[in-house]
């Protein structure tokens, strides 16, 4: 036996004019699958960032990341699939592969899909932005206030007053309540005690929210609202106002009107309570 053989067989199959045209129609269909997808990549990439989407305080810009990565990624997957089709690689098992593979992380991870989908929904809304002052109820009861400093698609990053810094994944969330939008509310209880002239107190609150309203009346909303007797408890007769202001300008704004109202009260004569009454003496 000629030992040349084998190698004059491989030569001869090489050179075939049938095995020639495959390789070159393979690696055609491979330059123009290949050539497809990255038109697709740069199409939609181009169309996902054009000006009129591409604005963060939008929820198109919010959810344009999220989408460019799950487009990228399809695309990319669905390129090596056709071309280990053309190169006669049986793709089923692959894609079997894929299917278990899919569904077994699906089981593990279930919670952190969870966590995904909500963070998708949050930031496609616009419920919240990195700067809003929050006020965030988990699935467990706990509530925690504080400022948003990040909004990633997993988990939301809030800020306390004291500086500690909160990972609060968005599956666990039941609800937000955003203390930054619109405007808020600054509301003052007044406590006097039964007996006391109640039109008296009234006009003094209506007097005071009407002033601190005045004074600020450049700061829009600055209305002003007396609400009345809010609430007869411990012996005393609790009244009510409020004022609209900005966001967190709250606070300010309320220890602006219980001094604006203690002043107005002290011309009318009229003592707020510091607790419940004394007992009488025998």
């Amino acid at each position: 036996m000629d030992p040349l053989e084998p190698l004059r067989r491989v030569v001869g199959d090489v050179t075939d004019p049938q095995f020639v045209a495959r390789g070159i129609e393979t690696l055609i269909w491979l330059a123009i699958i290949a050539l497809a997808a990255w038109a697709a990549l740069r199409i939609t990439h181009a169309l996902l960032r054009h000006p009129s989407a591409w604005r963060a305080a939008e929820p198109s810009g919010r959810v344009t990341p999220i989408l460019e990565g799950l487009l990228r990624y399809a695309i990319i997957f669905t390129a090596l699939i056709l071309m280990l089709d053309v190169v006669h690689v049986n793709v089923a098992p692959v894609l079997a592969s894929a299917t278990v593979l899919g569904l077994t992380l699906g089981f593990g991870a279930q919670y952190l899909i969870r966590d995904l989908l909500a963070g998708f929904f949050l930031i496609t809304e616009g419920t919240i932005q990195t700067g809003d002052v929050v006020r965030v109820v988990g699935n467990i009861g706990t509530t925690d206030l504080g400022t948003v400093e990040r909004v990633a698609l997993r988990a939301l990053r809030i800020r306390k007053v004291t500086g500690e810094l909160l990972t609060v994944p968005h599956g666990s969330i039941m609800w937000i309540g955003n203390l930054s939008r619109d405007y808020a509310r600054a509301i003052v209880q007044i406590p006097i005690r039964y007996g006391a002239n109640v039109s008296a107190a009234l006009d003094g609150l209506r007097e005071a929210a009407q002033a601190w309203a005045a004074a600020h009346a450049g700061d829009a909303p600055a209305e002003s609202k007396v609400d009345g007797i809010a609430d007869l408890r411990d012996g005393v007769i609790v009244l009510q106002c409020s004022v609209l202001v900005a966001p967190g300008r709250e606070h300010d704004a309320a220890a602006d009107l219980r001094r604006n109202i203690l002043e107005a009260l002290a011309r009318r004569g009229v003592i707020p309570a510091l607790g419940p009454p004394s007992a009488p003496s025998a």
